[in-house]
């Protein structure tokens, strides 16, 4: 099996934990979903994802959980945690020991340790808090849009947001090389990681164009459903603003909350001289139960 082949099949792996985080996940039955034994699978997913099956979904597990506890200020943390797959119990134990703190201290003070190249994210979100006027500054920025069914082509991406460009050229390249790119493409990114909660290095990413049909096996199916589009005109380093700014600021008050689909980045503009870009960050919602 060549390089290429390992990397679809962790890539299975890693959407497969994506979309089951409620349920207690074993090694085996991921193993099982593709088709391995469960030693031989283990060390296939360590060389790519550099950690093991366990370890990778317990912190997903608990990464999830802190990302709503921020976001889903009306959320008990009893409910939660059976959202990530723990009994309340085990959650609490298991969420000390991560993060250091209680799920209940983390909610009150909202904040965790933030590598150097991220503190400038934190300090802009605490200065946004302050301002009574923020939440109205990012609504009047908002689109509330119903997207229809879509396939999306895709390569993902483990390592820094900050390293992105890169791939997204050399993925773009070899799209054009296989002609699959046309007048009607779309380029579209999906963020999975907050990296204010997750490790800056072990960011998951997909680079995205939509296409009319399956061509291989890096597809993902994008369900019709409602988004809240936030119209964003800078540099794509100042998007994790963006992001942090939807989330933490206009989200909890919102009246919505956010629905299991893929957040999108819609890409509309090159580069300009000035280095900003148009780009409509697509966060998935559905009204929110707790009002």
């Amino acid at each position: 099996m060549n390089e290429f082949e390992y990397k679809k099949r962790v890539n299975q792996a890693i959407d497969y934990i994506q979309k089951n985080i409620e349920n207690n996940l074993t090694v085996e039955e991921i193993a099982d979903y593709c088709c391995f034994s469960k030693f031989y699978f283990n060390r296939m997913f360590r060389a790519v994802v550099n950690e093991s099956v366990y370890s990778f979904i317990k912190r997903r597990k608990l990464e999830t959980a802190a990302f709503l506890i921020r976001t889903h200020v009306k959320m008990s943390i009893t409910e939660i945690a059976l959202r990530v797959g723990y009994s309340s119990s085990n959650f609490a134990s298991a969420f000390k020991e991560y993060y250091g703190v209680s799920a209940s201290e983390f909610r009150r003070s909202n904040d965790v340790p933030v590598k150097d190249s991220y503190i400038r994210v934190a300090e802009h979100i605490k200065k946004m808090k302050k301002l009574d006027l923020s939440y109205k500054m990012i609504d009047s920025r908002i689109e509330i849009k119903k997207f229809q069914k879509m396939k999306l082509l895709y390569e993902r991406f483990i390592g820094n947001y900050y390293d992105l460009s890169e791939f997204w050229c050399e993925f773009t390249q070899k799209m054009e090389k296989k002609k699959i790119i046309n007048e009607n493409t779309m380029f579209i990114g999906i963020s999975y990681d907050d990296p204010l909660i997750t490790d800056e290095n072990r960011c998951i990413y997909d680079v995205c164009i939509n296409v009319n049909e399956n061509i291989g096996t890096n597809i993902h199916t994008v369900e019709q459903g409602y988004y809240a589009c936030y119209k964003f005109h800078d540099k794509t380093s100042n998007m994790i603003n963006a992001f942090n700014e939807i989330f933490a600021l206009w989200l909890p008050y919102s009246g919505y909350e956010i629905e299991h689909r893929f957040p999108l980045e819609i890409y509309h503009s090159e580069m300009d001289s000035q280095g900003r870009m148009n780009v409509d960050i697509c966060i998935p919602i559905t009204k929110a139960r707790y009002i």
